[in-house]
Protein backbone atom coordinates (compact mmCIF):
# COMPACT_ATOMS: atom_id res chain seq x y z
CA UNK A 1 0.00 0.00 0.00
CA UNK A 2 1.35 3.34 -1.34
CA UNK A 3 2.04 6.15 1.43
CA UNK A 4 -0.57 8.56 1.43
CA UNK A 5 0.42 11.54 -0.91
CA UNK A 6 0.53 15.33 0.18
CA UNK A 7 1.17 18.16 -2.07
CA UNK A 8 2.67 21.20 -0.83
CA UNK A 9 2.53 24.82 -2.93
CA UNK A 10 3.63 28.38 -2.75
CA UNK A 11 3.74 30.81 -4.82
CA UNK A 12 5.46 33.21 -7.61
CA UNK A 13 6.62 36.73 -7.57
CA UNK A 14 3.50 39.50 -7.80
CA UNK A 15 3.43 42.85 -8.34
CA UNK A 16 4.88 44.40 -4.74
CA UNK A 17 7.09 41.44 -4.16
CA UNK A 18 9.27 40.62 -6.72
CA UNK A 19 10.42 37.57 -4.38
CA UNK A 20 8.65 35.25 -3.21
CA UNK A 21 9.98 32.76 -0.08
CA UNK A 22 7.45 30.17 -0.71
CA UNK A 23 8.90 29.95 -4.32
CA UNK A 24 12.14 29.51 -2.89
CA UNK A 25 11.15 27.23 -0.03
CA UNK A 26 9.37 25.01 -2.59
CA UNK A 27 12.40 24.62 -4.82
CA UNK A 28 14.80 23.89 -1.94
CA UNK A 29 12.22 21.37 -0.96
CA UNK A 30 12.48 19.61 -4.28
CA UNK A 31 16.35 20.26 -4.36
CA UNK A 32 17.02 18.38 -1.49
CA UNK A 33 14.28 15.41 -1.82
CA UNK A 34 13.30 15.99 1.36
CA UNK A 35 10.12 13.52 2.35
CA UNK A 36 7.71 13.45 5.72
CA UNK A 37 8.13 10.23 7.68
CA UNK A 38 4.74 7.87 6.68
CA UNK A 39 4.06 9.87 3.65
CA UNK A 40 4.92 11.55 0.05
CA UNK A 41 5.42 14.88 -0.69
CA UNK A 42 5.18 16.52 -4.39
CA UNK A 43 5.65 20.17 -4.30
CA UNK A 44 5.08 22.98 -6.80
CA UNK A 45 5.35 26.66 -7.47
CA UNK A 46 1.87 28.47 -8.56
CA UNK A 47 1.38 31.48 -10.74
CA UNK A 48 -0.10 34.86 -8.94
CA UNK A 49 -2.95 34.68 -11.14
CA UNK A 50 -6.82 35.28 -10.71
CA UNK A 51 -7.32 32.14 -13.40
CA UNK A 52 -4.56 30.10 -11.62
CA UNK A 53 -7.19 27.59 -10.12
CA UNK A 54 -8.85 26.68 -13.51
CA UNK A 55 -5.70 26.83 -15.16
CA UNK A 56 -3.54 25.28 -13.18
CA UNK A 57 -4.49 24.04 -9.10
CA UNK A 58 -7.40 22.09 -9.98
CA UNK A 59 -6.06 20.50 -13.21
CA UNK A 60 -3.24 19.85 -10.48
CA UNK A 61 -5.39 17.90 -8.01
CA UNK A 62 -7.37 15.96 -10.60
CA UNK A 63 -4.59 14.38 -11.74
CA UNK A 64 -2.39 13.96 -8.71
CA UNK A 65 -5.91 13.44 -6.22
CA UNK A 66 -3.69 14.18 -3.11
CA UNK A 67 -4.46 12.97 0.38
CA UNK A 68 -3.72 16.49 1.68
CA UNK A 69 -2.54 19.86 0.54
CA UNK A 70 -0.78 22.44 2.29
CA UNK A 71 -0.39 26.04 0.66
CA UNK A 72 1.96 28.23 1.52
CA UNK A 73 1.83 32.01 0.46
CA UNK A 74 3.68 35.42 1.12
CA UNK A 75 2.47 37.65 3.40
CA UNK A 76 5.02 40.93 4.46
CA UNK A 77 2.97 41.89 7.39
CA UNK A 78 3.39 38.73 9.01
CA UNK A 79 4.72 38.30 12.49
CA UNK A 80 6.07 34.30 11.89
CA UNK A 81 4.53 31.54 10.44
CA UNK A 82 0.73 32.13 10.24
CA UNK A 83 -1.85 29.25 10.59
CA UNK A 84 -4.84 30.73 9.03
CA UNK A 85 -7.99 29.52 10.52
CA UNK A 86 -10.41 30.92 7.85
CA UNK A 87 -10.87 31.09 3.99
CA UNK A 88 -13.23 34.39 3.66
CA UNK A 89 -15.48 34.64 0.69
CA UNK A 90 -14.19 37.92 -0.75
CA UNK A 91 -11.48 39.15 -3.34
CA UNK A 92 -10.12 42.80 -4.04
CA UNK A 93 -11.66 44.04 -7.31
CA UNK A 94 -8.59 46.92 -7.43
CA UNK A 95 -5.35 44.56 -6.94
CA UNK A 96 -3.61 43.21 -10.17
CA UNK A 97 -2.33 39.62 -10.84
CA UNK A 98 1.00 39.03 -11.83
CA UNK A 99 -0.59 38.99 -15.26
CA UNK A 100 -1.97 42.67 -14.42
CA UNK A 101 -5.39 41.63 -14.70
CA UNK A 102 -7.59 42.60 -11.64
CA UNK A 103 -10.85 40.49 -10.54
CA UNK A 104 -13.86 41.09 -11.68
CA UNK A 105 -16.35 40.19 -8.61
CA UNK A 106 -15.41 41.24 -5.01
CA UNK A 107 -16.66 37.41 -3.89
CA UNK A 108 -14.67 34.02 -4.88
CA UNK A 109 -18.37 32.52 -5.27
CA UNK A 110 -21.02 34.15 -5.72
CA UNK A 111 -23.33 31.49 -4.08
CA UNK A 112 -20.84 29.73 -1.70
CA UNK A 113 -20.41 30.23 1.76
CA UNK A 114 -19.21 33.72 3.72
CA UNK A 115 -16.69 31.33 4.87
CA UNK A 116 -14.65 28.09 5.31
CA UNK A 117 -12.77 26.85 8.19
CA UNK A 118 -9.14 25.57 7.50
CA UNK A 119 -8.93 21.35 7.59
CA UNK A 120 -5.05 21.43 8.98
CA UNK A 121 -4.54 20.10 12.34
CA UNK A 122 -4.14 23.57 13.42
CA UNK A 123 -3.49 22.78 16.94
CA UNK A 124 -0.56 20.15 16.69
CA UNK A 125 0.82 22.15 13.66
CA UNK A 126 1.45 25.04 16.20
CA UNK A 127 2.85 22.71 18.96
CA UNK A 128 5.36 21.21 16.60
CA UNK A 129 6.46 25.53 15.34
CA UNK A 130 6.71 26.27 19.50
CA UNK A 131 8.66 23.24 19.84
CA UNK A 132 11.13 23.84 17.16
CA UNK A 133 11.67 27.70 17.98
CA UNK A 134 10.09 28.63 14.88
CA UNK A 135 8.22 31.87 15.15
CA UNK A 136 4.61 31.19 14.67
CA UNK A 137 1.14 33.22 15.40
CA UNK A 138 -2.34 32.44 14.25
CA UNK A 139 -4.88 34.71 11.96
CA UNK A 140 -8.54 34.04 11.22
CA UNK A 141 -8.25 36.05 7.90
CA UNK A 142 -6.39 35.24 5.09
CA UNK A 143 -6.89 38.86 3.63
CA UNK A 144 -8.65 39.47 0.29
CA UNK A 145 -5.93 38.38 -2.59
CA UNK A 146 -5.17 35.25 -4.51
CA UNK A 147 -4.15 33.76 -1.72
CA UNK A 148 -7.14 33.85 0.33
CA UNK A 149 -8.70 32.96 -3.16
CA UNK A 150 -6.95 29.41 -3.52
CA UNK A 151 -7.85 28.96 0.55
CA UNK A 152 -11.51 29.42 -0.04
CA UNK A 153 -11.49 27.44 -3.58
CA UNK A 154 -9.04 24.50 -2.13
CA UNK A 155 -11.74 24.36 1.30
CA UNK A 156 -14.31 24.24 -1.09
CA UNK A 157 -13.24 21.16 -3.10
CA UNK A 158 -12.14 19.39 0.01
CA UNK A 159 -16.13 19.68 1.17
CA UNK A 160 -16.79 17.94 -1.96
CA UNK A 161 -14.48 15.14 -2.69
CA UNK A 162 -10.99 16.26 -0.91
CA UNK A 163 -8.07 16.20 -0.32
CA UNK A 164 -9.50 15.35 3.54
CA UNK A 165 -6.47 17.80 5.46
CA UNK A 166 -6.18 20.78 3.59
CA UNK A 167 -5.68 24.37 4.42
CA UNK A 168 -3.25 27.50 3.70
CA UNK A 169 -0.38 28.87 6.03
CA UNK A 170 1.13 32.45 5.05
CA UNK A 171 5.07 33.28 5.56
CA UNK A 172 6.99 36.83 6.09
CA UNK A 173 9.95 37.23 3.67
CA UNK A 174 13.32 35.77 4.67
CA UNK A 175 15.53 38.11 5.82
CA UNK A 176 18.07 37.83 3.11
CA UNK A 177 15.15 38.60 0.65
CA UNK A 178 14.25 41.91 2.03
CA UNK A 179 17.72 43.21 2.45
CA UNK A 180 18.33 42.67 -1.22
CA UNK A 181 15.19 43.92 -2.41
CA UNK A 182 15.76 47.13 -0.51
CA UNK A 183 19.33 47.23 -1.51
CA UNK A 184 18.15 47.32 -4.81
CA UNK A 185 15.61 50.13 -4.19
CA UNK A 186 12.42 48.36 -3.45
CA UNK A 187 10.46 49.54 -0.48
CA UNK A 188 9.69 46.26 1.91
CA UNK A 189 8.20 46.71 4.74
CA UNK A 190 8.27 43.76 7.29
CA UNK A 191 6.10 42.76 9.81
CA UNK A 192 9.05 40.30 10.66
CA UNK A 193 11.39 38.41 8.02
CA UNK A 194 12.68 35.07 8.69
CA UNK A 195 15.91 33.37 8.09
CA UNK A 196 16.51 30.46 5.40
CA UNK A 197 16.48 27.79 8.04
CA UNK A 198 13.74 28.91 10.18
CA UNK A 199 11.80 28.73 6.99
CA UNK A 200 12.78 25.22 5.85
CA UNK A 201 12.00 23.87 9.17
CA UNK A 202 8.73 25.76 9.63
CA UNK A 203 7.31 24.17 6.70
CA UNK A 204 8.81 20.79 7.13
CA UNK A 205 7.13 20.76 10.68
CA UNK A 206 4.09 21.73 9.16
CA UNK A 207 3.86 18.75 6.45
CA UNK A 208 5.04 16.56 8.79
CA UNK A 209 2.19 16.96 11.28
CA UNK A 210 -0.10 16.77 8.42
CA UNK A 211 1.65 13.34 7.64
CA UNK A 212 1.01 12.13 10.82
CA UNK A 213 -2.56 12.92 11.06
CA UNK A 214 -2.85 10.88 7.50
CA UNK A 215 -1.35 8.11 9.61
CA UNK A 216 -4.19 8.47 12.13
CA UNK A 217 -6.77 8.85 9.63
Amino acid sequence: MNPPLILATGFSAFPGAPENPTAWAIEELERTGWQPAGARLVVRTLPVTFEMWSTTMFPLLSALQPEAVVSFGLSAKAMGVTLESTARNCVATDRPDFTGACSGTGCVNQHGPALYPSRLPLKEIAGRLQQAGVPMERSDDAGDYVCNMLFYKLMAAAEVSGPKVAGFVHVPYLESQAQRLNAAGHTIVCGSVLNEGQLLLGIESIISAVALRLQGE
